[in-house]
């Protein structure tokens, strides 16, 4: 049925996986609000990340953020050196073009100094100290 493909012998059939994504450097803020009109928030993969967790995080940040703003409270963004703050980060400042989705990855996370082998546990280490700091500021707002 295919032109070109008569003969192809297909050894196990797959499947396609296409995500459908909007070009987050372009028009999303930090907080996940549309840049031109902040009342609307964009969540899950759609924001150009990949993954069940890393959907649900921007799910999870879009609807803090749309709260609050219906609330008269400020906006908020973890710390770039959280998972979180790292995805978001990436699909809002990256300048690769074409952009493309990410998964979280600790090239995404600020680097460390120092540490060598052990510059992972330094990472992870250090965002668990900041997310538990940044949380304990969001509570106090």
């Amino acid at each position: 049925m295919i032109p070109g493909l008569e003969r192809a012998e297909f050894i196990r059939w797959g499947s396609v996986h296409r995500n459908t994504f909007i070009n987050s450097p372009r028009l999303l803020l930090d907080s996940l609000q549309f840049r031109r009109n902040p009342r609307l928030f964009f969540a899950g993969q759609v924001t150009g990340v990949e993954g069940y967790m890393e959907s649900t995080a921007m799910g999870l940040l879009a609807g803090i953020n749309a709260y609050r703003l219906a609330s008269g409270i400020p906006a908020v963004v973890p710390p770039p050196t959280t998972a979180m703050g790292a995805l978001v980060h990436y699909i809002v400042h990256t300048q690769a073009a074409p952009f493309q989705p990410m998964n979280i990855n600790f090239g995404l996370f600020p680097p460390v100094r120092g540490g060598g082998r052990k510059r992972r546990q330094l990472q992870a280490t250090r965002a668990l100290e900041d997310l538990k700091r940044w949380k304990e500021e969001v509570l106090q707002q």
